[in-house]
């Protein structure tokens, strides 16, 4: 192992002082870690594909209590593709607020197939692949469509690529009405 030589600079001795690399190297070596971690953790920030069934989907729109997007997807649809961005920002903007989002794969290669898609749009909520039955129990006709969930029941239906500034209204509205919900137990007008 080489060493990196450096003048000493005690001018009562003429002798040079040996540096160890491993001294020299640690502050470069954990640059390079930092920027491999930002690197790929950047491109690659969301979550492993599950899977989920026509009676799973049921079951997950039937227990939200609260607001709840779930959109229908597949890595071969350019509007697809194109829409995801605008989702991840939505996501974000509403998340805290009590929005939950949700993406249904339709691919027929089956979740892999989704999974390079949703790595580089920086998808961050949860994507599960559901194949070809839900396309029929969903009926399901084109893609993207989105479905605004409130309190359990499917509200709308937004069937194709849609603007921010739609998606924003939509999505503000479905937090609205879910707001201004009277609370379990009280009687109307209390």
């Amino acid at each position: 192992m080489g060493s990196l030589i450096k003048p000493n600079l005690d001018s009562e001795t003429k002798a040079t002082r040996v540096i160890e690399p491993k001294l020299v190297c640690l502050p470069m070596v954990t640059l390079l870690v930092v920027m491999f971690f930002f690197s790929h953790n950047s491109v690659a920030a969301s979550k492993e594909v599950g899977t989920i069934d026509s009676a799973g989907i049921e079951r997950l729109i039937k227990a939200n209590e609260g607001a709840m997007v779930i959109v229908a997807m597949a890595a071969w649809c350019l509007p697809c593709r194109q829409e995801l961005p605008t989702l991840v920002k939505l996501y974000d903007k509403y998340r805290k607020t009590g929005l939950k989002m949700v993406g249904i794969s339709l691919d027929l290669e089956g979740s892999s197939a989704i999974q390079p898609v949703l790595d580089e749009a920086r998808v961050n909520f949860p994507v599960y692949w559901a194949g070809e039955q839900a396309v029929y129990d969903l009926k399901i006709t084109a893609i993207p469509l989105m479905f605004l969930v409130s309190n359990g029941k499917i509200v709308e239906r937004i069937m194709g690529l849609q603007s921010e500034k739609f998606l924003d209204q939509k999505i503000s509205g479905l937090l609205n009405r879910n707001s201004e919900r009277i609370p379990r137990g009280l009687p109307r007008g209390q």
